[in-house]
């Protein structure tokens, strides 16, 4: 049996703005029922990591990247629409979990 490796997403936010902090949340209550604890979030200060921000070529806040599963995506905006947010990263929507059949 294959394993695979827990999601992994930064955040990039400007500390204290708003916007940041409701796409925090509105990213962790997404991740809170599609993942349960199994994923790991690091929200990264555009002030505090400029090094970061240049690395992951992030040219607005918020915005969220997908490391892993799959290729690299950038998604940028408050991540309120949390359907369309779903679709984007491939989960299934809300109340309609997975056939059997696809789990891993």
């Amino acid at each position: 049996m294959v394993t695979q490796a827990a999601p992994h997403f930064l955040l990039f936010v400007t500390a204290g703005s708003p916007i940041g902090e409701r796409a925090a949340d509105h990213f962790r209550a997404l991740a809170k029922g599609a993942f349960a604890d199994d994923h790991e979030l690091e929200i990264i200060d555009i002030k505090r990591h400029p090094g970061r921000v240049e690395e992951h070529r992030i040219l607005a806040t918020p915005t969220l990247v997908r490391l892993s599963p799959g290729p690299p995506l950038k998604i940028v905006g408050d991540l309120s629409a949390e359907t369309r947010l779903r679709q984007i990263l491939g989960l299934p929507a809300r109340g309609h979990p997975e056939p059997s059949c696809l789990k891993v």
